[in-house]
């Protein structure tokens, strides 16, 4: 259901169409194996609700176990779900003697305080310093933006090692298709959309506060979001304790409806808890780029999508806590069509300029 999976499974299929003989290494609640010309993906049976670090540390025993014995390979990708896979992407390069590359989609462990994950003090300075002598020994690196790199640089991480290639929206999304929004739902009320994982890095103190202003002041705007993530419990009893029915909550749909799910989004919003800054970036964001939807950012002004949108005017940025100026900026939206429509058009102009998949098969070449 994540974006990192999806995103992975993108970049083996574009590189094994390339040339290139890729495995995939990853888990399933049982193993097995998958292969086609040029594509293995092998399936580890794991856990697939880790809660503990010892989950977590079981997870990451048996990818390295099972990937050390693999076949010689060049290049060895780690990603970071689960956390701390840099670990398993040194020891496996160096074991066959190739080139190593972090993808680095979220920063841990810097990211589990964020999280409210509690970690103990010695069990998270070890877990730092390892990481960064890590990536320090890495052949690459790539974070998925410059406020990342810049995060990363400021813990000493190698700048010239990184390369920054942004993620990109689902191919689904970028097919034309005809769309029939009324199938998902029956009412033309104007919709702020939050489609993609409740995580515990995003923050939604500021929505709620406004959903629950918008609810008596303008009827007519629905909330709507899809249901999964593990802040999805704690969100969903928020909204139940303000009494919210301007919030809705559907599953989450299959990759050919996309596109239908995200055409009812007048706006698109994204958040971010402020201390996550430099730790993510969204994959929400190119998801509104490929549906031509203004995105509305709540979360911290020192990230990349606080500038992304300041710059192309695509949308609002809001800092968290902001609800007054959250309520003004969704009727703005839903009142002036002429910014509804400028907004759209700038957005979807984005992810034509960029060509992420070549840039990832260029630092590929170069190793």
């Amino acid at each position: 259901m994540g974006a990192t999976g999806r995103i992975a499974c993108d970049l083996a299929l574009y590189l094994r169409k390339k040339g290139y003989k890729i495995t995939v290494l990853t888990t399933a609640t049982t193993a097995k194996t998958d292969s086609a010309k040029n594509l293995d993906v092998i399936r580890i049976e794991a856990d697939q609700k880790p809660q503990t670090i010892g989950d977590y540390y079981k997870i990451l025993r048996a990818l390295r176990k099972n990937a050390l014995k693999l076949p010689p390979h060049d290049i060895v990708i780690s990603l970071t779900d689960p956390p701390l896979q840099a670990f398993i992407g040194h020891d496996v390069a160096k074991h066959m003697n190739a080139k190593h590359i972090h993808w680095c989609m979220d920063l841990y462990p810097d990211l589990l305080p964020v999280m409210g994950k509690q970690v103990p003090s010695i069990a998270y300075r070890w877990a730092e310093r390892k990481m960064q002598k890590t990536l320090k020994k890495a052949d690459a690196i790539v974070p998925i933006s410059k406020c990342m790199a810049r995060y990363m640089a400021h813990k000493s991480i190698p700048r010239h090692k990184m390369y920054v290639i942004e993620n990109w929206p689902d191919k689904y999304l970028l097919e034309s298709e005809e769309v029939d929004v009324e199938s998902l739902f029956d009412n033309d009320k104007f919709r702020i959309l939050y489609a993609g994982t409740i995580g515990l890095s995003h923050e939604f103190i500021t929505v709620l506060k406004a959903a629950k202003y918008l609810q008596s002041a303008q009827p007519d705007i629905e909330f709507v979001f899809t249901a999964h993530g593990k802040g999805k419990a704690v969100f969903e009893a928020h909204v139940k304790q303000l009494g919210l029915t301007n919030i809705r909550m559907i599953q989450p749909q299959s990759s050919k409806r996309l596109n239908n799910l995200m055409a009812t989004g007048d706006l698109h919003l994204i958040t971010m808890k402020p201390d996550a800054a430099g730790m993510i970036f969204p994959s929400k964001f190119y998801s509104a780029c490929a549906a031509h939807r203004p995105v509305i950012f709540v979360g911290p002004e020192e990230c990349d999508l606080h500038a992304k949108i300041v710059k192309h005017k695509c949308g609002a940025s809001v800092r968290n806590g902001d609800a007054q100026s959250l309520v003004k900026t969704i009727i703005q939206y839903m009142t002036i069509s002429e910014d509804w429509f400028n907004a759209g058009k700038n957005i979807s102009q984005l992810t034509e300029k960029e060509q992420p998949l070549e840039e990832w098969e260029d630092l590929i070449a170069s190793l």
